[in-house]
């Protein structure tokens, strides 16, 4: 934090608890020194990996947040507390209610355990001297006539729009193209930025290969 804002920081402080033995090669370098572009991007898996393990939680966010938080806490939850539970047929001990999950999974593991050697499904194979249980995928199921008549028929009641009014409107919903800043990080002078980002957006788009839009092909 103490860096933030600096063109060109020192990472001689930063902490290295978040770099994993097969990034620290690459982030140390031979020098022992920190390498910023190796630091950043080892750091930007962690964050992602800590994401999907919900350790770390992004607010605001549907998706990212913390569910806790959507929960009843304190009095209120004392008050209502009992109800709920009844209601749900579960005890207000929570020993009670773990002793039987654990129960539960103890005799699943079981189960899954005695018909592993019949199973043709699951097996287990050794590589580099360690074992690993191989799934087999499941077989693919083709789609049924009444999904491809219900997607074409919702395809066909979607308005046809230009692509720029596209890029426009989602400006409008986020304002991604606000986020631009000039390189020396200065306010830039010229009008409307956001729409000459989203016009060199597009002409990128076109110029990388063919693409249809609208019932149209542009080069």
């Amino acid at each position: 934090r103490r860096s933030e804002g600096s063109r060109a920081p020192r990472l001689r402080e930063a902490p290295l608890e978040i770099v994993t033995r097969p990034w620290r090669r690459l982030v140390l370098g031979p020098t022992g020194g920190v390498d910023r572009r190796f630091y950043t991007f080892c750091m930007l898996e962690r964050l992602q990996d800590a994401l999907h393990r919900r350790e770390i939680f992004v607010t605001p966010s549907e998706r990212w947040s913390d569910p806790r938080t959507k929960l009843l806490q304190g009095a209120a939850w004392t008050d209502v507390r009992a109800d709920v539970c009844r209601t749900l047929g579960r005890s207000e001990d929570p020993r009670a209610e773990l002793k039987a999950l654990a129960q539960e999974l103890g005799e699943a593991y079981q189960r899954a355990a005695a018909g592993l050697p019949d199973n043709a499904a699951a097996r287990i194979e050794t590589e580099r001297g360690r074992d690993r249980l191989i799934v087999t995928g499941l077989d693919k199921l083709d789609e049924p006539p009444s999904l491809t008549r219900l997607r074409e028929r919702v395809a066909a009641r979607l308005p046809r729009v230009d692509l720029p009014e596209i890029l426009l409107e989602v400006h409008a919903w986020t304002g991604f193209a606000s986020q631009f800043t000039h390189l020396s990080e200065s306010g830039s002078r010229v009008e409307d930025l956001p729409t000459s980002i989203c016009a060199a957006l597009l002409c990128s788009i076109f110029w990388s290969g063919p693409l249809r839009c609208s019932g149209m092909a542009h080069p």
